[in-house]
C-alpha cells in the first residue's frame, strides 16, 4: 500500500513539473495553423462557372446544372473532406479555404453554397456556349492581346456554327484560290 502511494506521489510531481499539456478548448478559442484547410468559400464575383472545381472534387459534392438559361453551381459542404482540390483547380482563384472549422449546425442549408450564372447561347442554333462571364473573359483577353483578329463576332457562336461560318468566310476563300 505504501509503495503504491509513493508511486502515485512521484507521478503527481512529474505532472506538476510539466505544467498544462492540453488546450483549454472549447472554453478558450483555438486558432488553427496558418495552412489549415477549413470551410471553402466561393467568391461569386470571380467565379465564371467553368466546372473545374466539380471535376476536381473527389467527394463529388459540387454539382453543376443548366436550366432555363441559368447555370447553377451547388456545393454540398456536409460531405466536404477539405482536401483543397477545388481551390487548386479553379483557374480564377474564386475558391478560398478559410480557417473556420466549427461547422456544426441544426440546419443543413447552412452548409450549402449556391451560385447562379446566366448562360449564353449560340445565335445560330441555340446551343449553350457557356456563361456570360466566360464569354466576357474571352472577349477581354482577346481585346488585350497584341494579335490582330478579324473580328470577335464568332464569340456568340458554338463550335459547330463557328466551323460553318469560317468555311464560308471570304478570308478562307482568298487563301485557297490562286
Amino acid at each position: 500500500m505504501l509503495k503504491h502511494t509513493i508511486s502515485e506521489l512521484k507521478e503527481a510531481l512529474i505532472c506538476l513539473e510539466a505544467g498544462q499539456v492540453t488546450l483549454p478548448y472549447p472554453f478558450a478559442p483555438h486558432p488553427p495553423d496558418e495552412n489549415f484547410r477549413g470551410k471553402p468559400v466561393l467568391n461569386t464575383r470571380k467565379c465564371m462557372s467553368c466546372g473545374a472545381c466539380g471535376n476536381a472534387c473527389p467527394s463529388r459534392l459540387i454539382t453543376i446544372s443548366d436550366k432555363d438559361g441559368i447555370r447553377t453551381l451547388h456545393f454540398e459542404l456536409t460531405r466536404c473532406t477539405y482536401c483543397g482540390n477545388c481551390r487548386d483547380a479553379c483557374p480564377q482563384e474564386a475558391i478560398e479555404l478559410t480557417s473556420q472549422f466549427e461547422l456544426s449546425t441544426a440546419v443543413p442549408a447552412d452548409l450549402a453554397i449556391n451560385a447562379e450564372f446566366k448562360l449564353v447561347t449560340c445565335r445560330e442554333c441555340g446551343a449553350v456556349i457557356g456563361t456570360e462571364r466566360q464569354v466576357d473573359l474571352v472577349r477581354e483577353k482577346l481585346g488585350a492581346s497584341q494579335l490582330e483578329l478579324p473580328d470577335t463576332s464568332y464569340l456568340d457562336l458554338c463550335i459547330a456554327c463557328k466551323r460553318k461560318a469560317f468555311i464560308h468566310s471570304h478570308a478562307l476563300m482568298l487563301e485557297v484560290t490562286p
